[in-house]
């Protein structure tokens, strides 16, 4: 057993304490950063999503660790999550750092929503006759208010097809005609998500982008 899951299993109970007492509404999840295609170690609830011990970490967390922004932070919280069969969540994320100060593992709570949303938006329409304004806890002016932050799903395949597609998305030019410019823009943007931290991600985005896996290489280099 490494010393990162001895030291994650500290915080066991205390995931079970949360989810004892928010309810089976929270999914509590503990994250093993060291192999992020496999990083969920321990679940409560994971029903809610489908996820189980063994699945892969969410784009969210890519993201963070790419960002390095545990180094600011302790955690985040209150912000945005989707699920796989729509649903919607708060969710916050905690930094788990080892004695030394090493981030080695994450904390998140998940907690379904969706129900409340519609009472709370039907409740405002009775009591003030407006439409519920969406909370943006930790949105930027850049992006889109409605958009979740996260993405709750199973396996790494899942995350990166996710991932991959959303910033394909809104590519408005056909992918067969894009130049190498856009397509280093592409790439670009990709590696920012944390997309090439999951061992499938170069393959992935070279067929995605209809290029060898060399190519997707040489444009990471430029990025440097």
């Amino acid at each position: 057993m490494s010393d990162n899951r001895q030291f994650l299993e500290k915080f066991f109970p205390i995931a079970s304490f949360i989810a004892a007492i928010v309810g089976p509404k929270c999914e509590v999840v503990i994250h093993d950063i060291s192999d992020l295609e496999r990083s969920i170690i321990f679940i409560e609830n994971g029903h809610i999503t489908g996820r189980k011990v063994g699945d892969a970490s969410t784009d969210l967390v890519l993201k963070l660790l790419k960002a390095e922004a545990y180094h600011e932070e302790q955690f985040i919280a209150n912000y945005k999550a989707s699920g796989k069969l729509g649903q919607s969540f708060r969710s916050s994320t905690y930094f788990i750092k080892n004695d030394e100060g090493t981030l080695v593992g994450l904390m998140c709570l998940n907690i379904d929503v969706t129900h409340m949303e519609v009472a709370a938006e039907w409740i405002q329409h009775v009591l003030q006759g407006g439409s519920l304004v969406p909370p943006t806890a930790i949105d930027s002016p850049q992006e889109d208010k409605q958009q979740s932050k996260e993405y709750l799903q199973g396996n790494a395949d899942d995350l990166l097809q996710h991932m991959i597609s959303t910033v394909l998305g809104k590519v408005t030019i056909p992918l067969d005609r894009l130049s190498s410019k856009e397509k280093i823009e592409i790439v670009k943007e990709l590696n920012e998500q944390g997309v090439f931290l999951l061992k499938g991600g170069v393959s992935q985005v070279a067929a995605s982008l209809s290029i060898s896996e060399p190519t997707v290489y040489r444009y990471l280099q430029k990025l440097k």
